[in-house]
Formats: structure tokens, sequence, C-alpha cells
């Protein structure tokens, strides 16, 4: 679900048939075209409004009232919001928590539809390039002042904060994120490991390739799941959205370009988002793969007997590396008039522990915590090991910049394509992608 493509951006599973929530694991990204459709005014009625009042200023375990929140997680996936809502209503049991299914392409157009309203509800759960358009649009109220006073706010990267005007609106619990997967019999075979830096890449594909096998398989798609692939790389060289440098584009493509020409990266890519690049992976003749903690699942299903896998962190740069963290944010409705009640949601559900391990269990989100990626329940699976220690490093806020490069992520995807099928040259493509950004970015 790219901003220019809906349904076509994300870092998806392995195939269309998983859940909403399962092909939200990789990030969500945006619907597309914002146009309001009708029904305004029946869809607020049954969501309820925002009749909710608490009993006091001060909420405890009489606090009553009515709290509506929005999600989209289908019918079939829909037991992990209720599991972790169900930590409110047991600290809170008097108020009524009303879990509001909305479709996630329709999220935006009808927040934005109900805040022109003066409407919306208490709680949004939602993760996609659209935040930005809907901060403008008036839909969130800020956290700032109770995310300030939060005592466990240093317990979460900065990545996972969405921030508009310096002030801090949603709030990730759980991330998602790009990693190394290798096949470890061809690694042994090979006599190689993977490799740490972007200088060992080079040298360790080109025995993997002389060994009759592909080095690398990774999302050349030109959509966000392009962008998704290529931004590790960038940042690398020290490229961002808010200073395309032209010779750091140039430097990441000039590397991926190489592996292309010299058959290190299949061009076939250029037509492969993370579900692709997941199924050739599985064959068993590619080395490394370029995928997300979502395949985790997958991967114990279909991989099976063929080969031993494992995972590790991406190689890096010689600049400060990002790695987008994607996910779910919680949100308050700019509407509401149970602030603190949709607060204390927040901090019962993905921003508490026991919340963050229900999602690691049930949809296989990796808590943003600091002080859980210790715990028994992520360090007992060896696949989590590499991707808490990115969140750790190198997690970068996603959408970047709040969704205000929704535009510029579009043309940096084009040019990462354009360049492994051999389109474009790395330098003109640097030339056009950091002309590109500088022309779409709009802080």
């Amino acid at each position: 679900m790219s901003a220019a493509e809906p349904d076509a951006g994300l870092p998806l599973t392995l195939d269309r048939s998983v859940s909403r929530r399962e092909l939200l694991k990789g990030a969500a990204a945006g619907v597309g075209t914002l146009a309001l459709s009708g029904g305004l005014t029946s869809f607020i009625a049954a969501c309820g409004g925002n009749q909710t009042t608490t009993s006091g200023t001060t909420i405890g375990p009489n606090t009553t009232g009515t709290l509506t929140v929005w999600h989209y997680s289908s019918q079939q996936d829909v037991k992990t919001v209720q599991d972790y809502t169900a930590l409110f209503t047991k600290k809170y049991p008097k108020v009524d928590v009303k879990l509001v299914y909305v479709e996630f392409s329709e999220t935006p157009k009808r927040a934005i539809a109900a805040a022109a309203a003066k409407q919306g509800p208490d709680v949004f759960i939602y993760g996609g390039n659209e935040v930005n358009a809907m901060y403008k649009a008036g839909v969130f109220k800020s956290v700032d002042s109770y995310w300030q006073s939060f005592a466990e706010k240093g317990q979460f990267p900065d990545g996972v904060i969405t921030k508009f005007n310096n002030k801090v609106y949603g709030v990730k619990g759980y991330v998602n994120l790009t990693g190394l997967w290798y096949n470890k019999n061809i690694l042994d075979a090979v006599g190689v490991q993977p490799p740490k830096t972007f200088d060992e890449v080079a040298t360790v594909f080109a025995k993997v390739a002389a060994a009759g096998k592909v080095p690398i398989a990774l999302t050349g798609q030109p959509t966000d799941q392009g962008d998704w692939t290529a931004f590790p790389w960038l940042t690398g060289y020290g490229f961002s959205y808010k200073n395309p440098d032209q010779t750091a584009i140039e430097q990441a493509l000039t590397l991926v370009n190489e592996w292309a020409r010299k058959g290190y990266l299949p061009k076939e890519s250029v037509q492969w988002g993370q579900a692709e690049t997941f199924n050739r992976w599985v064959v068993g003749d590619v080395a490394f793969m370029e995928n997300g903690n979502w395949n985790i699942g997958p991967a114990s299903r279909t991989v099976g007997s063929k080969f031993t896998y494992g995972t590790a962190p991406l190689p890096t740069g010689p600049k400060s590396q990002g790695i987008f963290l994607g996910g779910e944010a919680l949100w308050i409705g700019a509407f509401t008039k149970v602030a603190d009640l949709a607060w204390a949601y927040m901090q019962e559900t993905l921003l508490s522990k026991d919340g963050l391990l229900i999602t690691l269990q049930e949809s296989g989100g990796i808590p943003a915590r600091h002080d859980m990626a210790n715990l028994t329940q992520v360090t007992s699976n060896p696949l989590l090991a590499a991707y808490t220690s990115e969140v750790k490093d190198h997690g970068a806020e996603y959408p970047p910049e709040g969704g205000a490069a929704i535009a510029a992520q579009s043309v940096i995807a084009q040019n990462w394509s354009a360049v492994i099928g051999g389109q474009k040259t790395p330098a003109q493509a640097a030339k056009d992608a950091s002309d590109g950004v500088k022309a779409n970015y709009k802080p």
C-alpha cells in the first residue's frame, strides 16, 4: 500500500491470503487518495460519537464511562486487540471499551471526514503513511503533556515516536523492520559469515557467486517496499529525506548496481515485493535475503527441512544507518472528551510490557521497549536477536518525517528500481533522486 498505489507498497507476508494484521506487520503504508466518501452521519452514529464522561478528574478503578477505539483488525485476528484491551478493562473495570472496526484503507478518509464534523473516536490504532494528512486535518490530539510526565518514556527509541511541531502525537509500542536472513547451509559450504559492513559485502557475495549460488534476494520494486529496502543502504552513506545528498545516494546506488551487473542480485527483483523475495529465498539456492521479522512464522512453516537458516543485522555503512520501524501507533482523537482515559488506554495496552508480550506472541511484533530486549520471551527465539539490536541501534521513524515524505519516498523507490533494472546509471539516478526528493519533500 504505497502512497501512490493502494495495496501495493507494504512489506508483505508470504501471500495475499493472510489477515490484514499480518499484512501490516512490516509497516502500514498510505491509502493514496483521501477523497471523502459519503455516509458520514450514519458512520459517526454507528461509532457512538464521544458521549463518554469520567467520574472525576482523577481516573481509577471506579471511573465509569465509554471509550471508543477504532482499529482495522479483521475478524480473523481481532483477538490480539481484544486481549490487550482486556488489560485496560482489568484496571478500569467500569469503563466500557467499544472496539470499532474500520477497514484500513478507509480509516484516513473517515477520520478526516469525522474531524471535519468535530467528531471521531477517543483512540486510534493506526500505522500508515497518511498520518501527516490526518494531522493536518485535525484528526489527532497531542499527547505531549502526557508523554513528558510518562515515567517509562525513556524505554522507547526515538524512531517509534511521531512528532508534529515538536510535540508528541503518536507512539508505537511494537515494531517490525528488515534484517538480513541467511541460508546457513550455503554459508557453511562456501566458508563465509554474514557481512557486518558494506565493505565486506562484495567479498562475501563474490565467494557465494563463485560457488554457483545466488548471493542475495531483495525488493527492487518501484514502490514503498523498494523504499523500505533501499533506506538502510542509503542512510548508511549519509542520506536523509531532509538532506538528500546526491553523493550519498550515488554511493548506495552504485553498490546495488554492481550487484545487479555481476548477477549477485537477480534483475527480476524489480518485480519482487517482500512476499516474492521471501518465496525466491525459500527455494534454497539464495544465500541472503533482506526481509522482515514478519517472516519468522512463514519460514518455520515453509522452509522446514530444506535448509538451516538464521538472521543477522543488516551490514552497516560509514554513516549512521537508519532502518524503518513499522508497526501500529496509538493516537488520541482530537475531539475526545475523555483524554485521560484515552491516555490510560495507551499506557495499559501497547505501551505496557504485558500488552507488548501479547502482541509478540500473537502477531509477531517486536517490543520497542529497551527493557524488554532481554526478556526470555524475546531471547528464546534466536531469530529475533538481530532485529532487537537493530531497533536499539538503527531504528528510524516510519513513515519518515511523520508522513511528510510520501512523494519523496516514491522518487527514491523509482530510482532504486531503475538502477537495479539497468534503466539508469547510478549517477543519473542519484541526480534524479536528489532533485526529486528536494522537490517533493513537504515538511
